[in-house]
Parts: C-alpha cells; structure tokens; sequence
C-alpha cells in the first residue's frame, strides 16, 4: 500500500511569507491607467482584504474602474521545494483565471504569467504575459504596478497601478 503525507515545514514557510507581511490586511484601493502621454491617470476606486490563512495568503478584491466592476479572488502560495511564490487569479466577472510564478528581492514581490499555460489574448487575438509588481511604500501603503507583454517578456508596458492605503 502506497501513502503520502505531507511534510510542509511550517517554520520555512513562515519565513517565507514574513517577507511580505505588508501585504496582510484591509485596504481602501485607488486605481490609475497608464495613458503613455501623460502618465498614470486615476480611473478608478475600491477596496481590498488580504487574509493569511493556514498557508496561503487570500486577496478579495472590488474595484470601480472606468464604469466596469473588477471583482477578485486571488491566493498566494510558497512552493518550498522550488523556493518560488505563486499566485492563482481569478476574476469572478470574467471567468478568466491566470497562473503566475513569483520571486522576492529586497522586499519587492514580482509575479510573472510567462510560464502559464493558462494565455491571455487581446481583442486582435494576441497573446499576453503578464507581469504584477508588489511593494511597501509605507507602513500603511503598498503599491501594485502590472505591466503586460506581447513579445513574451522581451519588452514590457506599463498597464495599471493600484495604490493600497490600509484602513
């Protein structure tokens, strides 16, 4: 008889989600567009609660942008044996759901959809990467910059911002 028992060292894991600590919590959410000639543009406005629960951390998110409703469920994970992060999305109004391999350098968490077998495609049926960038402004704000590709990765464009300020 075969068997299988999970060997999640809790203390390893633990250090890995300290390094984003800043993340946990309940945040008002204001939402910019990047509009190449004149920057980031505020477009929208929400909120956002990130929960740490058992080993994983779980992002609900609503936001208001540009008369859409964009309404999340995203979870974080720490894959002890290949030392990376990951991040599975899904977005409830679309049904569309991603993969992203994750790393962390000096604070700063960058998730990126190149691997995914999961693609994304544009309205003229060009394929997407997707890159999201987390860090702590502050003890009470984090930022998220998303950036997308059409190359693959080879160059990248700045798509939306979202500032966290916590509540």
């Amino acid at each position: 008889m075969l068997g299988y028992a999970s060997t999640v060292n809790k203390e390893v894991l633990n250090n890995s989600f300290s390094k984003i600590h800043y993340l946990i919590g309940d945040f008002n959410v204001a939402v910019y567009s990047s509009m190449l000639s004149s920057g980031w543009i505020k477009t929208g406005e929400g909120t956002a609660s990130y929960r740490f629960e058992n080993t994983f951390i779980t992002e609900k998110i609503n936001l208001v942008k540009e008369n859409s409703i964009i309404t999340m469920d995203n979870t974080i994970g720490y894959d002890l044996e290949k030392n990376t992060f990951k991040l599975f999305t899904l977005d409830i109004g679309l049904g569309n759901m991603n993969v992203f391999k994750g790393t962390i350098l000096d604070g700063i968490l960058t998730f990126c959809s190149i691997d995914s077998g999961l693609k994304n495609r544009d309205e003229y049926d060009d394929s997407l990467c997707f890159k999201l960038i987390y860090k702590q402004l502050s003890e009470f704000e984090n930022e998220l910059v998303v950036g997308y590709s059409k190359d693959n990765g080879k160059t990248w464009f700045p798509f939306l911002k979202n500032n966290y300020k916590r509540k």
